[in-house]
């Protein structure tokens, strides 16, 4: 739900505002060097002294409420009694002053003192986060916070991060530590998706050998309450249920026989497990108001001798919403609120295109689907769950005619909607797309409508190092928070500063220089340029063909990758390898240029870094890795001359290349164990999910 702001906005009205301390002048923007993330909706700037660092020494907390968890610095302060210089004075207020959010707040600084007031718990917890980042930078730079009041409150009430396990686990340290690293921005919410990584108690056999107890995960939903953050567990189903249906004694559940993919939703025996694991799930999230029953990219359903008569009477919807009316009333009656991936009813009224993909119709091109469609969904309007929340998931672009036509028919149909971005492209090592842009888009155009809530997701297809999602889950928290005032420049500049310290935020340009390599690894030995060329997706996902053009029947058989790869030069014939690839040559002449430059700023990061050094190793391992790939072309060049000295040298560096390959990949494995445990244990049931990260047990997918 939108935040209400009519006292808040009564209250900035004002272009000046009188205090008993001094004037305070309205301005945009904190000064140079002060970042705070997300950025304040507004910020007074007042005569008279402000706070320097190490000047706070007490904590005064007025009325009922309870000293918050803190940060490193003020978790130093003392509680005092007193309201005086160096002190700190947190206060539950319901005066007009503050805005109405129960997460916003007032923060004022003058005279080296601080005032935090708010109408929540919330609000007191958020406001000394800005403060806690202030002092940063007051440390860092050694100048005072200026005397200022910010007047701030969020956008969106709902925003989340996504944890996805399904191909991988992390050590259970960095999900406590990650919940420390989230507060801090301001996100209140994770969507922590467990497929068979929770050690379900209903339904033991789904459970992966190194799964997360239920007793622990409760622990850590209750770490994370204390910090503001609400777990919400995510169980998917109707598809994506090879975690459960790969088990021989769930295959009589399947909606095809030889296919693990999907449940079939006129079976009584799909509710008798998923309602065992969602109430697992819910076990392991007390307290938390939503569960996320999934539901995307179902695909194949209608199709066995249960489900045809309702498919061909009444067609898929009517099949799909059965399915989603029976869990949504068992999740209302635990007093939880379902979420639910919004595609399958788009895609089964003839709409996906428009919803999904409909960067390139025009606007009447657009009328003309909806005015095909919408008749469809009108007919099945009174089966919508009235309870649900719809996920309106989009990580591309959204501000198209398709997009915009969605969001005005949730609003017209009265059904709560939240919407989806995606912290990162689905990328084995870094993303090769930026995604931040797409973040910024989407939330800016969801304050339009009433919009319940923001999701960044994290997907795991590919399983990359979870942190390497992080700063798209930042720009989430501060486009979630604020969407309209940050540019992306500046974006980039705050991120770096806050996350690593204030004399990082000139190195702007690493992110870009890295995806692009990342994008030249991903593609470098496939023919088609890619490893996802429409050749190889049909050969690795056919579960995604199954939802695309359900009809058709695919045999699982496994994958070679061999037969996917460039061949190598033919020394009986020198120089045609390296004319047919000519151009991909050229690109790995570029990309070792490239990869040098980002060694040099990557280690000049880790020395001026002041906090989380871990990601810059992390960079700095796979920099290392990926220059192994155009190194190893233009070795394989070198192989392909008439010359024999040419050949000599260049099969001596291929072997080179290789060792070094060696090297680099058993330092990226020990810099990766420091967060995941990088192979399954003993006795796991492999699952292959057709995703590049199901074909091996260890990271050697990569």
């Amino acid at each position: 739900m939108r935040v209400l702001k009519s006292s808040a906005i009564r209250f900035l009205s004002l272009f000046c505002v009188s205090t008993t301390a001094s004037i305070a002048f309205a301005i945009d923007k904190l000064p140079a060097p002060f970042r705070v993330i997300p950025e304040p909706v507004h910020v007074e700037l007042r005569n008279g002294s402000g706070l320097a660092y190490g000047v706070l020494k007490g904590v005064n907390v007025k009325g009922d409420t309870k000293r918050s968890v803190m940060g490193a610095i003020l978790s130093n302060l003392i509680e005092v009694d007193k309201e005086d210089e160096g002190v700190l004075v947190l206060s539950l207020t319901n005066t007009s002053k503050v805005p109405e959010s129960s997460e916003g707040y007032v923060l004022t600084i003058y005279d080296d003192r601080v005032e935090i007031s708010s109408r929540g718990d919330a609000g007191l917890f958020y406001g000394c986060q800005s403060l806690e980042q202030l002092l940063e930078d007051s440390r860092d730079t050694g100048m005072p916070i200026p005397a200022c009041t910010i007047i701030d409150y969020p956008a969106l009430s709902y925003r989340a991060v996504h944890f996805d396990v399904k191909h991988h686990l992390d050590h259970m340290d960095y999900y406590y530590d990650s919940i420390d690293r989230l507060a801090r921005y301001k996100i209140n919410a994770i969507v922590f998706e467990f497929e068979d990584k929770l050690r379900y108690r209903r339904q033991p056999l789904v459970g992966a050998p190194q799964a997360i107890r239920i007793d622990d995960m409760a622990a850590l939903t209750q770490y994370a309450r204390e910090r503001h953050i609400e777990i919400t567990p995510l169980v998917q189903g109707l598809g994506h249920a090879t975690f459960i249906l790969k088990h021989p004694q769930y295959a009589h559940l399947r909606e095809l026989e030889d296919n693990r993919w999907a449940f079939c939703p006129m079976d009584e025996g799909t509710y008798d497990v998923l309602f065992d694991m969602y109430l697992d799930a819910m076990d392991a999230t007390p307290g938390s108001r939503y569960l996320h029953v999934g539901g995307d990219e179902v695909g194949n359903i209608g199709l066995c001798h249960r489900c045809k008569d309702v498919a061909e009477e009444e067609g898929l919807l009517a099949v799909n919403l059965t399915w989603l009316n029976r869990v949504c009333e068992f999740v209302g009656m635990q007093d939880r609120i379902p979420i639910f991936w919004d595609d399958m009813p788009f895609k089964y009224a003839g709409l996906w295109e428009s919803v999904q993909r409909g960067q390139n119709h025009t606007g009447a091109e657009t009328a003309e689907m909806w005015k095909k469609g919408l008749p469809e969904l009108k007919k099945m309007m009174d089966k919508f769950p009235k309870n649900a929340v719809y996920m309106r998931w989009n990580y591309r672009s959204t501000c198209y005619p398709g997009s915009i036509r969605t969001l005005e028919w949730y609003r017209d149909s009265r059904l709560k909607v939240m919407i989806a971005t995606a912290a990162q492209t689905t990328n084995e090592l870094m993303p090769a797309v930026d995604r931040v842009n797409y973040i910024k888009e989407f939330n800016e155009l969801a304050t339009d409508y009433p919009i319940e809530g923001s999701l960044s997701t994290a997907w795991d297809d590919s399983s990359p190092l979870m942190e390497l999602y992080w700063r798209g889950f930042i720009a989430s928290a501060e486009y979630s928070w604020s969407p309209n005032r940050r540019a992306l420049e500046d974006f980039e500049k705050a991120y770096l500063q806050r996350e690593f310290g204030r004399e990082c935020a000139a190195f702007s340009s690493i992110y870009s220089d890295l995806h692009q390599s990342a994008d030249f690894w991903a593609k470098a030995f496939f023919p088609g340029g890619t490893r996802r060329s429409r050749q190889n997706a049909l050969l690795v996902l056919p579960s995604l063909e199954h939802w695309i053009r359900p009809n058709e029947r695919k045999t699982e058989k496994p994958i070679n990758f061999e037969e996917r790869l460039i061949g190598l030069p033919d020394l009986n014939h020198p120089g045609v390898w390296s004319k047919k690839y000519e151009k991909r040559l050229a690109e790995a002449k570029r990309e070792i240029e490239r990869t040098h430059r980002i060694s040099q700023q990557l280690k000049r990061l880790l020395h001026i870094s002041r906090r989380n050094r871990y990601h810059w190793e992390v960079l700095n391992a796979i920099n290392d890795f990926q220059v192994m790939t155009p190194r190893l072309l233009l070795a394989l060049k070198e192989c392909d001359m008439l010359d024999k000295e040419h050949q000599k040298r260049g099969k001596k560096e291929v072997l080179n290349v290789l060792s070094e390959f060696n090297a680099s990949w058993e330092n990226l494995k020990t810099i990766y164990s420091k967060i995941r445990f990088i192979s399954y244990p003993g006795g796991y049931v492999k699952d292959r999910y057709y995703h590049f990260a199901s074909q091996r047990e260890d990271l050697s997918f990569m």
